[in-house]
């Protein structure tokens, strides 16, 4: 294991070289990274099992080590990329850019999150509008409005988070600020670093917003200094931190008005999971990729598989923002880690199966079909029925198929391994199966 570690670690380095060269417009260096397919990777362990997952995880290893030296040598000019294979790969990658009406026509519902969204954003906007009407300073009175408008987000988490770093990037932008306008510094010196904070306060707007709301403060309160107006550079930073408490204040209040928990969110998020999961197993265990003669199939797995992992990246962030919202709302969290775990296992032992399956020339295929075929209908079926009931006793893990053995001997026939794969992934379905039906039981019932 250190062996193979060592040799996958090393073109890992590679492809980070390569990385950086391209992004520096050069060349990246010569492939040199040896293949870890030695003739003595036999002897790397003595028990059987261990010796063929050993020989075998170095092979696929071997495979990575293939693809990275023929990343390395396009990227050296010493290979030429297949052009019209990419072109007609990433048409299936592209999203269609027609516009309707449906999504709009979707959000007239009154639990519809975007909606309440709307309607709550409305009202704090109306408040604080109000508000500055009743202020001893008027003099920037969109500086309240504006600190709403970027505070207050769709969900609680994204709400608290916006908050703290509202507040906190207005306290330095202030401090550095005043420095600037004590110090006097000339005027274009004042220009030069309104630029740079105008370039800032965008750049970072998605990635840290705690560097957008210091460079908005300084670009605001230097732009005020600049035009002339109001009291004074003294009275612009008090000013600036009065109506960001203020306004911090109430986009966090109304952040609880009309509230769209996660809890209401993850039954459609559960089931898009299980969707996705299902057809990510019929395209990785389709038939006609036994005789297909050009990738169309293995597109469409790409395809689905891609989904999958879109639908559950959804629903970790969800439940993620669920960890900061009242406990009395809150999502049965164990079960959701637990369906994530299983989620994830199954994407990968399907994932396994389909990298050998491509391998045609080296299966039975005919072995292979009623095997394939029995497996996708089992997974699908169970996909499609989550369950939350205590099974009897005959039909828990234990009922399932018997789990083949690990293959012994050479490695030319591969059916072997696809058949332990698929008993595997019977298995990760069944806790998966289960696993959802335990969350949508408990997000079914009314919040304690």
């Amino acid at each position: 294991l250190e062996d193979l570690r060592r040799w996958l670690d090393a073109q890992a380095g590679a492809i980070e070289g390569l990385a950086d060269a391209l992004l520096l417009g050069g060349l990246p260096p010569p492939f040199g990274v040896v293949d870890p397919r030695p003739a003595d990777l036999r002897a790397v362990a003595s028990e059987p099992p261990a010796a063929a997952l050993a020989r075998a995880l170095g092979s696929r290893i071997g495979r990575l080590h293939d693809e990275t030296r023929q990343l390395v040598a396009l990227a050296r000019g010493e290979a030429q990329a297949d052009v019209a294979v990419v072109r007609t790969a990433w048409r299936l990658f592209v999203s269609p850019t027609s516009w309707s009406w449906k999504p709009f026509r979707a959000l007239w519902r009154w639990d519809a999150p975007l909606l309440r969204h709307a309607v709550r954003a409305a009202l704090a906007i109306a408040c604080a509008y109000a508000l500055t009407f009743m202020l001893p300073w008027q003099a920037h009175g969109y500086w309240l409005l504006l600190t709403i408008v970027v505070v207050l987000r769709g969900s609680l988490a994204q709400t608290l988070e916006r908050r703290n770093s509202r507040v906190a990037g207005t306290v330095f932008g202030c401090i550095i600020a005043g420095a600037l306008l004590w110090a006097g510094v000339p005027a274009w010196a004042m220009l030069v670093t309104v630029a740079v904070a105008q370039a800032l306060a965008h750049a970072f707007v998605l990635r840290n917003y705690l560097v957008t709301a210091v460079a908005a403060t300084v670009l605001s309160l230097l732009q005020a200094h600049m035009l002339g107006r109001g009291a004074g550079p003294v009275f612009d930073v008090a000013e600036r931190m009065a109506d960001t408490v203020l306004g911090v204040a109430i986009a966090w209040t109304f952040a609880y008005v009309l509230p769209s928990w996660e809890r209401g969110q993850l039954p459609a998020l559960v089931r898009r999971t299980l969707k996705a999961q299902g057809r990510h197993a019929r395209e990785a265990l389709g038939l006609a990729q036994l005789d297909a003669a050009d990738d169309e199939p293995e597109l469409a797995w790409r395809l689905a598989r891609r989904e999958a992992y879109d639908s559950l990246s959804a629903l970790v962030q969800a439940t993620q923002r669920a960890l900061v919202e009242p406990r009395a709302v809150r999502p049965p969290l164990a079960a959701l880690e637990k369906l994530l775990a299983h989620s994830y296992l199954l994407l990968a032992q399907l994932t396994a199966a389909k990298t050998v399956l491509l391998r045609r020339e080296r299966l039975d295929s005919e072995r292979l079909r009623p095997e394939l075929q029995a497996s996708a209908e089992s997974l699908v079926a169970m996909l499609s029925a989550p369950t939350a009931a205590v099974p009897p006793e005959s039909s828990g893990p234990e009922a399932l198929p018997e789990l083949p053995p690990v293959p012994q001997g050479g490695h030319d026939d591969l059916t072997p391994w696809v058949l332990r794969r698929l008993a595997l992934a019977d298995r990760a379905a069944y806790k998966v199966q289960r696993d959802a039906g335990a969350v949508l039981a408990e997000l079914a019932a009314p919040p304690r």
